[in-house]
């Protein structure tokens, strides 16, 4: 789909409910990487196959690398052009309501909205949250929510930094006000009234990461650091929501976990339905046609210029800085 605002094509993966209903949208918001395909289309998304059933329309943006899903102020030598909140606010909802030529047709939507994100998408998922009325719940997973304390502020840059991009393109100088306006922790009011999803790990190792990485130290030291970050974010923004009215929060703190896959799958579920309890059902429209996907397992027709099936685009270990299984997905 082309983004007037980035001026480039930009690679958009819907999954669309089940035939027959309109279904809320939920945008998933991916981690440093944002490779192409992303990380929900590489089977660690829809991990548990009770995703594929749930009645909602997945929209998962793809091409944004350590870009924390952001406007940036600036456009970076090496990052290019990124404004993605502009792009996922005002430029995407009407194409996805048009529908791209070639592909199934428009979302079967009925006009409400959520987001989740894990890592560096759990932070901009909770941000477009609390600054944006389009979105009524979201659920953020592994995530850093303050920009302004120190722990925020090194999580911001240290992003950007992992694909080589320059952190003051993005809000300006620390101390800014674009710095201050992406601060969630420093004032979550917008978040009133809210379905509101939290998950994180401690950053201690368990049995999961050791069958699964082994003895490779490089995963389990940069996990445990990114985990632990996360976790004591996580209790910050928790703390924070206590003085918003009606907002609608479940926390999930996990005893052991590190800053990876094995983390992050375990919590799509239940922020997928935690999101959808804060969200309008969705409602019969009579159509008996299958949306073009078969046995709704999903694929990419609203991406640019593809519409072949997840489960042709890639494998869950392609995706390194993804998140994937041999990195941290910061």
């Amino acid at each position: 789909m082309t983004s007037q605002s980035m001026e480039r094509e930009v690679r958009v993966e819907v999954y669309r409910a089940p035939a027959g209903v309109d279904a809320p949208n939920v945008y998933f918001l991916d981690g440093v990487g944002s490779e192409v395909p992303s990380g929900w289309s590489t089977g660690m998304g829809w991990g548990d196959p009770a995703l594929r059933e749930r009645q909602v329309n997945v929209i998962a943006p793809t091409g944004g690398p350590s870009s924390m899903w952001s406007d940036w102020e600036t456009d970076d030598p090496v990052l290019g052009a990124n404004k993605w909140e502009t792009f996922l606010t005002q430029e995407l909802p009407p194409l996805l309501k048009a529908g791209k030529p070639g592909t199934a047709g428009p979302l079967a939507h009925n006009g409400s909205w959520g987001v989740m994100g894990l890592s560096m998408g759990a932070s901009a998922a909770l941000h477009l949250a609390n600054a944006s009325e389009m979105f009524k719940a979201v659920a953020g997973i592994s995530g850093a929510y303050s920009t302004t304390d120190e722990l925020g502020y090194q999580y911001a840059r240290l992003t950007v930094a992992a694909r080589h991009g320059d952190v003051t393109n993005m809000w300006g100088p620390r101390g800014s006000t674009s710095w201050a306006e992406h601060d969630t922790v420093a004032n979550p009011s917008g978040l009133a009234n809210k379905a509101v999803y939290l998950s994180a790990a401690t950053g201690l190792v368990g049995s999961s990461e050791l069958g699964r990485f082994g003895s490779n130290e490089v995963v389990l030291v940069d996990g445990h650091v990114l985990e632990k970050g996360s976790y004591e974010s996580t209790h910050q923004l928790e703390a924070a929501l206590g003085g918003v009215a009606g907002v609608k929060l479940k926390v999930n703190y996990m005893p052991t976990g590190i800053h990876n896959w094995p983390v992050f799958v375990t919590q799509m579920l239940p922020g997928m339905d935690y999101i959808l309890s804060g969200l309008p059902d969705a409602v019969p429209n009579g159509s008996d046609t299958t949306n073009g996907l078969a046995g709704h397992a999903g694929g990419s027709a609203g991406s640019a210029g593809s519409s072949e099936a997840a489960g042709s685009i890639g494998s869950a270990g392609s995706l390194r800085g993804a998140g994937s299984a041999g990195s941290s997905g910061s």
